[in-house]
């Protein structure tokens, strides 16, 4: 499989080169002509690579804004709370927050230097986007495949989501079943519940 090393235009070099390093723990490669005037250096981190070269090189002028419209999104190694509070404490400008997405990703969102923002990620188990149960197994998975959004409950056997009206139902009867409820109260509960699942916002 090919990859894809982005070049970043930046305004200055060394800056750029320190913040990576000292604040989001990358590597220092090759750097041309050397360390102390650099006009190209690459940057890696967990097989990821990125090579930055100078603004004005690309005839970017001082006044225009780097990274408009851009986000690199990053899966990484090791523990993604721990490296988050980490680039935290030294500085590094957190613009989203981190936070558990609906589809089984963890990830926080940073601006570098020169205004390119970076999402950092970490797959942590998904959950069913109809009705939030954690799938794991394959079996676990609408149609059996992993890649489904909806669990074997709420999903037909092609994969493809159930009505609404039926994953209501199904819904009434898992929690007059484990939580006791009776069919009244299961209905309100449900109702409410299933309004916070990205499957059936607006019902």
């Amino acid at each position: 499989m090919g990859y894809l090393s982005p070049t970043l235009a930046v305004r200055n070099m060394k800056e750029t080169i320190a913040f990576y390093r000292d604040v989001l723990g990358f590597k220092t490669g090759m750097m041309f002509p050397d360390a102390k005037n650099p006009e190209y250096a690459d940057l890696s981190k967990d097989d990821m690579v990125l090579m930055i070269i100078p603004a004005a090189s690309c005839g970017i002028g001082a006044g225009e804004k780097l990274g408009a419209g851009v986000n690199f999104y990053l899966n990484i190694d090791g523990d993604i709370d721990e490296y988050h509070r980490k680039v935290k404490s030294k500085g590094a400008r957190i613009i989203t927050d981190i936070k558990d997405e609906p589809y089984g990703i963890r990830d926080f969102t940073i601006e570098d230097v020169n205004g390119y923002q970076f999402t950092f990620n970490q797959i942590v188990g998904k959950k069913c986007l109809s009705c939030g149960m954690p799938m794991s197994k394959a079996e676990d998975f609408g149609g059996g495949n992993p890649a489904n959004v909806y669990c074997v409950h709420c999903a037909k056997p092609d994969g493809s989501l159930k009505k609404y009206e039926e994953v209501y139902e199904g819904m009434i009867g898992f929690m007059m079943n484990t939580q006791s409820m009776d069919r009244a109260t299961a209905e309100i509960a449900a109702k409410e519940y299933m309004a916070t699942m990205p499957a059936w916002q607006g019902k």
